[in-house]
């Protein structure tokens, strides 16, 4: 999809992606990277709707033009930033964003559609962390109708022992749970691990606390204990937020 204010930015720096484009045709980029790209943005008051109606056009400018990239759309319910749109690329490889589809054609038509109604409130890149996370549905194009969202920041020189804990908490999850997605930041103004958990709706709370904290205390492992002591030490602050999915106002590309 776009970058809203920030695709203007990039486009700028990516003059000659569309001509490769029109030339080669994209591959999939599903599942081919580690790359996770967030935005977020406020609609100004009384433009909500006028946002996503300019934004679901946009989003056909970029199916229009073959992009390869995935984008989903989120609301956030509730937290802090409740209110809040979030947009985001997930599943490519870094290098994909060197390669936009006709940065200077998705600027202006961000221009036209999308940036009149927002003010930019987020911009930051991620990197998944396969090892240690449950699952990817994101990156394998597959999003949930929820994610319960959660912004660890963490002490300097503490990041082995809070991946301690994450690894150790993983062990303790249930069969059936559903997908922990783990991220580091690469950029941006973010904090210092994502944690997305994939839930189908409400009832995905009725199984239980899944926080770290009532995981490692679930955990059979003797070392749990002592990882969720340094969890303690570790971690500054950590918040936690819903995010709605809209299908509306996403971009899932032909696979």
């Amino acid at each position: 999809m776009r970058f809203l204010s920030a695709c203007l930015l990039l486009a700028a720096l990516l003059p000659g992606a569309h001509a490769a484009s029109a030339a080669h045709p994209a591959a999939s980029t599903r599942d081919s990277g580690d790359a996770a790209h967030l935005f977020g943005y406020w609609t100004r008051p009384g433009q909500r709707e006028a946002f996503d109606e300019g934004y679901r056009r946009h989003l056909a400018w970029h199916r229009q033009a073959g992009d390869p990239l995935v984008w989903y759309g989120w609301y956030v319910s509730d937290g802090k930033r409740a209110g809040m749109f979030v947009d985001g690329s997930f599943g490519a490889p870094f290098a994909a964003f060197d390669r936009r589809v006709d940065p200077a054609g998705d600027g202006a038509d961000a221009a036209r559609n999308v940036t009149p109604f927002v003010e930019p409130a987020l911009r930051a890149s991620y990197r998944l962390r396969r090892d240690l996370s449950s699952g990817f549905p994101l990156e394998r194009w597959q999003p949930s109708p929820r994610l319960l969202v959660t912004r660890y920041v963490v002490r300097p020189g503490a990041r082995a022992a809070f991946e301690r804990a994450v690894r150790l908490a993983r062990t303790a999850l249930p069969a059936d749970a559903p997908a922990h997605s783990w991220y580091e930041p690469v950029s941006g103004d973010a904090p210092g691990y994502l944690h997305l958990v994939a839930l189908r709706g409400w009832q995905d709370h009725d199984r239980g606390d899944g926080s770290l904290d009532a995981l490692l205390a679930r955990s059979s492992d003797p070392q749990a204990a002592d990882a969720a002591a340094a969890l303690a030490t570790a971690v500054l602050s950590a918040e936690t937020e819903t995010w709605e999915y809209r299908a509306d106002l996403s971009l899932i590309p032909a696979r």
